[in-house]
């Protein structure tokens, strides 16, 4: 007996046929084997036609057959990987009525923010563990503000594995899983997010039936048959998003385990019992495979839109027509960690959750014509993707995340062994490649599903690492690079914000907390300005009067320690929470309760190194180890921790 697997992405469909009794991988297909175009119709928009992804899966699946030799009726069950937060509307004869607003389409961010603001956003995060956001709610209620004739025809909306499912099996339905992709599960109530909903205006019944991730949630139609190849009847018994479902791969099942993937986007994954929150949804929460209503499992994700669609727009427009991606391994492992000053943000693929829904953009910097070519912007590209990775698990860590091993599959951008040791050597852990895919695992979850396995941990737990990545020995080179880009990307963000509306203009803001808000801000941009003109006058000795430099420079200087004045004023206006502070720790150091008053008051990484004098990695390690002090449980964010403290007072 057989089982099949399929992983529904975006850029393409992948089909695994797996023996159910060896658990030995047959063969694996791929359709198209070029990546599918996106429809991008206004800046910012993502969408697929679904019918699309229901061909290329047909091919594979008689390919798959054809080429194998294989009888369909020797095939038990399908299993579904698909890409999440998509939107599938149909009518009721199950018909699509646009096309499939997918994952990376970010017209829906005001619209998760508005209801966020209304509803509040503690209830948000205390019941359905994020922000409405972006995700697959707030894309229908766009449809229903912007689309109306069309939301009027609705009968059921999908996600993308549900369309799948339904042309297989000719029935609708969900999962608890998939509800929670879409933000729309409350986990506190364990049922549908009708507020939610109730607040889009949505009517409840537009939401499909709920079966278990593991069940038999139909059989094949005679029409799909006919189109796949495959046998009338056939199980169709699992079925998950993109992210649980290549952590299932990857046999990451339990608390304190570490899943990674980098296709399109780029994504660390990590299993928590409990309920896990990100104040600002820079890390999403969603319900793993194995959760169920009487136990918490749930899956902490962090996702990087702008990652391996960054590398392939390189391949695509950037090198020669005839190189791959082994070619432009070998070119860029030629050149020097950090490429020799070329960096490059990879954050162009929409509205990236890890900087709270903001459109960053990509950028590419520092190229000099005459020193720099293709090797370098490869290098610089890579890297940049490997340090948005590190920037995402540091944010993890930042919240209690436990990140120990980061397992992988052996596909996609870890097949870069530059790519994959810049993580190892960053993160500070090895990182263990499988022979395994999305694909691959959906087949063997399928056999579960339809009772074949009776453990779905025991089935997963036999696969072996085939390559470890270690950290490198000169991992000085890795961080100074990471620093560099760290620092320019923090330049970035804040020019980026200096755009928008100032903290103080939030009227719901406490009157002393917008005192503070405004004094970083002034603090922050004058800095940032007097920073730039000292490196550009330090630039100009030998060219002009030395005498008229230096006096500028003590000038600037003294500006800087007028700057530390104003900073005292945030000392006094954080005092009794200093206090307070003191009197519960009173074994912290005065460097550590420096360290909490920035903390609290929201200050980066980047900025608490300045003020403690420190290198960026000696602030995250103190950061740490106050955690372990002032004993924050797993899980809490320590800025959360801080926090509630100050309401104590």
């Amino acid at each position: 007996m057989y089982l099949l697997g399929y992983d529904i992405g975006s850029s393409s469909i992948k089909t695994a046929l797996v023996d159910a009794t060896t658990k030995e991988v047959i063969d694996v297909v791929q359709y198209p084997e070029q990546e599918m175009e996106m429809i991008s119709r206004q800046k910012g928009w993502a969408e697929q036609q679904p019918e699309l992804w229901w061909r290329y899966l047909c091919l594979g699946s008689k390919k798959i057959i054809e080429k194998n030799n294989i009888n369909p009726t020797e095939i038990e069950s399908i299993g579904i990987s698909y890409q999440m937060h998509g939107l599938v509307i149909v009518n009721e004869a199950q018909q699509v009525l646009r096309p499939a607003i997918i994952w990376c389409d970010s017209r829906a961010v005001s619209i998760g923010d508005r209801a966020s603001k209304i509803m509040g956003k503690d209830f948000c995060l205390e019941n359905y563990q994020n922000s409405p956001g972006n995700f697959t709610a707030s894309k229908l209620k766009w449809v229903k503000d912007n689309e109306p004739d069309i939301y009027k025809r609705i009968y059921k909306i999908m996600l993308p594995g549900d369309y799948i499912a339904m042309k297989f099996t000719g029935d609708i339905s969900t999962t608890i899983s998939g509800l929670s992709e879409g933000v729309l599960w409350n986990f506190k109530e364990k049922k549908l997010a009708t507020r939610l909903l109730d607040h889009y205006g949505i009517a409840h019944d537009l939401i499909p039936d709920i079966k278990p991730t593991f069940s038999v949630a139909g059989r094949l139609t005679a029409e799909a048959s006919e189109q796949t190849g495959l046998a009338v009847g056939t199980k169709v018994s699992y079925r998950a998003g993109d992210q649980p479902n290549n952590a299932l791969s990857l046999n990451v099942l339990r608390p304190g385990e570490i899943a990674a993937t980098c296709g399109t986007s780029g994504v660390v994954y990590g299993v928590v019992d409990r309920a896990v929150v990100d104040e600002e949804s820079r890390i999403n929460a969603f319900a793993h495979v194995n959760y169920t209503k009487k136990r918490t499992m749930v899956g902490a994700l962090l996702c990087i839109n702008g990652a391996g669609i960054q590398y392939s727009w390189m391949r695509k427009q950037i090198a020669r027509p005839d190189r791959s991606y082994e070619d432009m391994e070998r070119m860029l492992a030629s050149v020097p960690v950090g490429a020799e000053g070329v960096f490059i943000f990879p954050f162009g693929n929409g509205a990236e959750r890890i900087f709270s829904n903001r459109s960053v953009e990509s950028h590419i910097s520092n190229i000099e014509f005459n020193r720099h070519g293709r090797a370098h912007i490869y290098r610089a590209a890579i890297e940049g993707v490997a340090f948005a990775f590190v920037h995402g698990i540091n944010i993890l860590k930042d919240m209690g995340v436990e990140i120990n091993k980061i397992r992988v599959g052996n596909d996609n951008m870890f097949q870069s062994e530059v790519f994959a040791t810049t993580i190892a050597t960053l993160s500070g852990v090895d990182i263990e490649v499988y022979n395994t895919t999305g694909a691959i695992g959906a087949a063997l979850a399928s056999g579960h599903g339809c009772g074949m396995y009776p453990s779905i941990n025991r089935v997963m737990a036999q696969a072996k690492p085939v390559r470890l990545y270690k950290p490198a020995h000169n991992a000085a080179e890795y961080f100074k690079a990471y620093r560099y880009w760290c620092d320019k990307l923090q330049v970035l963000l804040d020019s980026d914000q200096e755009d928008k509306l100032s903290p103080v203009d939030n009227e719901d803001m406490p009157e002393k907390d917008k005192v503070i808000a405004q004094q970083n801000m002034i603090i922050a941009r004058q800095k940032n300005k007097i920073e730039d003109i000292k490196n550009h006058l330090i630039g100009l000795r030998g060219t002009l009067d030395s005498t008229v430099i230096n006096r500028l420079i003590s000038k600037l200087e003294n500006d800087e320690r007028q700057t530390e004045k104003t900073n005292n004023h945030i000392n006094l206006l954080s005092e009794p929470f200093i206090s307070h502070l003191n009197s519960m720790y009173p074994d912290l150091s005065f460097e550590e309760l420096k360290m909490c008053k920035y903390l609290k008051l929201k200050f980066t990484t980047k900025e608490i190194a300045e003020k403690l004098n420190l290198t960026y990695r000696g602030a995250e390690t103190k950061r740490y180890r106050l955690r372990r002090k002032l004993q924050v449980e797993k899980g809490v964010s320590i800025f959360s921790y801080l926090e509630n403290l100050m309401v104590e007072i």
